[in-house]
């Protein structure tokens, strides 16, 4: 094809490769994995599990998008199959939540920062009643503006991708004043609680199997993340499970945030029984694609309760609960069998993965000898605004104008993200993140070279790897998507996602794409916090991300992409 013919899009993506081969990094293109000494490597793994490893990966590259794919197949959206994004229990009972909502002054950046250690000691352990619990449902997934036009989606203050909303909040109530013990589903748009199970049913099969959660009898409540796979599917189609993992990562993030600011401590665990939770919230084990539904996580509220729920008399049953009725999200929907069995092969039994430790947690794309800048903030970090404030106004930003944002600012959104710790059952070798590493393409930060730049959170050192003015790339790398070159700086999160399947088994990959949900949505808390804006992209062509960052020939993926930036007007998203 004559390049006069070539359309914009294909000239990009020649431009993109030839850059790569043009100006790669000494040392870095086909290196070794990179783990300190000291740590030995994992052991092979049983056949049976290896197998599941082999389908999540299939899976993984079958879900990836290039520009032929995206060109072959655009995405079509059938309106009259959209799934609803509020789940309903209408004949459940309900307790309808106050509105009278409690403060939460303390500054965003600290919480970030210090996580519940930034809270005055008067504020700690606030009353554990309905007030202090729906105060808390409201922060992390509350409506911001009631629906005024049923065809628009009201934006909440947790964000999801393509404004769908694919994950859910049930609350196991032990010892809430106010609030008889049981389970609950957390009606969004209601604003209520409704009442699915009896608290000692709820709690006998939390726990079933699982001796290291009897303290729960011991807390006021545990919160369980779910997420519904149709939602994310109808949009993104088989990439849906991804999409779905990154938002209820943003959700764990955004209770454990709002919890901390209320002086509430939590306890996140990114692991459950799958089977056992399923039942719990009532899904039948045959249930078709548009009604499935999984719980990711649980977050404990972990401060001792004040009113403990009475120990049940009733004999413990083994019997399988009920199912609990529920409406349909759409009439009809399309059934992606190969989301539903990678979640399977990620969270079936025979993997008995505790924790996932060193070596695998201190993976490195890049080599130890490239990591040669320090950079240091010249400033004091700023206090910020308080943490109800952020919370209820973060927006996705989608319109970035080409402006720069500070050097203090850009490192604070990125040591704020990736130096805030793990979650388990991640147990990595310091204060830093698991499974993810991040590249930055900087396009305007003041006192930074533009170009691209490799972060390590382990030793808190960078290294430029490219210099240039790389706007169109990155607007071409995320779907050609305009606001990817305006904003000030580009993240791409990546994971070397054939380590840690080998090594820990095919779960790794839920946890690396939940923790990178849990980084997204800290680089959107700061950004927010600091006057700028973010926007999550979960949608790039994989293929050509990796060969822009040189690890076309390691395991390294990329899992999620972040735009931060400032809008091109004040008060514009």
């Amino acid at each position: 094809m004559a390049h006069g013919t070539e359309s914009r899009s294909q000239r990009q993506e020649a431009r993109v490769r030839s850059k790569d081969r043009r100006t790669p990094p000494a040392g870095f293109s086909n290196s070794p994995l990179r783990v300190p000494a000291k740590f030995m490597l994992p052991q092979q793994l049983p056949r049976e599990i290896l197998d599941r490893v082999a389908r999540v990966m299939d899976y993984h590259r079958a879900s990836k998008l290039s520009p032929e794919s995206v060109r072959a197949n655009p995405p079509v959206l059938d309106q009259a199959t959209k799934p609803d994004t509020y789940r309903r229990f209408g004949d459940a009972p309900r307790v309808a939540l106050p509105t009278h909502l409690l403060d939460a002054a303390v500054p965003m950046l600290s919480i970030l920062s210090e996580g519940i250690g930034a809270v005055p000691e008067s504020q700690l352990q606030p009353p554990q009643n309905l007030k202090t619990l729906a105060t808390w449902l409201y922060f992390a997934n509350g409506l911001v503006q009631r629906p005024s036009n049923p065809a628009v989606v009201p934006p909440r203050t947790c964000p999801s991708s393509g404004g769908l909303y694919p994950f859910e909040i049930y609350v196991a109530a032990f010892g809430i004043e106010g609030l008889e013990p049981g389970l609950y589903h957390y009606s969004v748009k209601e604003f209520s609680l409704r009442k699915l199970r009896e608290g000692g049913v709820a709690l006998a099969q939390i726990k079933r199997g699982r001796p290291d959660l009897n303290f729960l009898k011991s807390v006021p409540a545990a919160l369980l993340v779910s997420t519904i796979f149709w939602r994310s599917a109808w949009r993104y189609r088989q990439r849906g499970y991804r999409m779905a993992l990154l938002d209820a990562g943003h959700l764990v993030q955004n209770l454990v945030a709002a919890a901390n600011a209320l002086g509430i401590q939590t306890m996140p665990r990114l692991q459950s029984n799958d089977n056992t939770m399923r039942e719990l919230i009532g899904v039948p084990a045959n249930a078709d694609f548009g009604s499935a539904e999984a719980v990711q996580t649980m977050v404990v509220w972990a401060d001792h309760a004040t009113l403990p729920a009475p120990e049940s008399r009733a004999p413990v049953t083994r019997d399988v609960l009920p199912p609990i009725p529920r409406q349909p999200l759409s009439a009809q929907h399309v059934p992606y069998g190969s989301i539903l069995a990678t979640h399977n092969d990620c969270v079936a039994p025979g993997m008995p993965l505790r924790e996932v430790r060193p070596p695998l947690t201190e993976l490195s794309p890049v080599p130890d000898d490239l990591l040669t800048t320090e950079l240091t903030s010249s400033e004091q970090p700023p206090v910020g605004p308080p943490a109800r404030q952020v919370l209820l106004s973060r927006r996705t930003m989608r319109s970035f104008g080409r402006h720069a944002l500070s050097r203090e600012q850009f490192l604070l959104i990125n040591r704020l993200a990736f130096r805030g710790g793990s979650v388990s059952p991640m147990s990595p070798d310091g204060p830093h993140t698991a499974l993810l590493r991040p590249y930055w393409i900087v396009n305007a930060v003041a006192g930074m070279e533009a170009g691209l730049w490799y972060y390590d959170p382990r030793t808190d050192r960078w290294a430029m790897l490219r210099r240039g003015d790389f706007r169109s790339d990155a607007a071409y790398l995320c779907v050609e998507q305009p606001m990817c070159g305006n904003a000030s700086a580009l993240c791409f999160l990546t994971a070397d996602l054939r380590t840690l399947l080998a090594g820990a088994g095919p779960d790794a990959y839920r946890l690396a794409h939940l923790e990178a949900g849990l980084v997204g949505q800290r680089l959107h808390l700061a950004s927010t916090a600091l006057g700028a804006g973010g926007c999550g992209i979960g949608a790039f062509y994989d293929e050509a991300v990796r060969a822009f960052l040189d690890i076309a020939e390691t395991g390294w993926e990329p899992l999620y992409a972040m735009a931060v930036g400032v809008a091109d007007r004040p008060g514009k998203v």
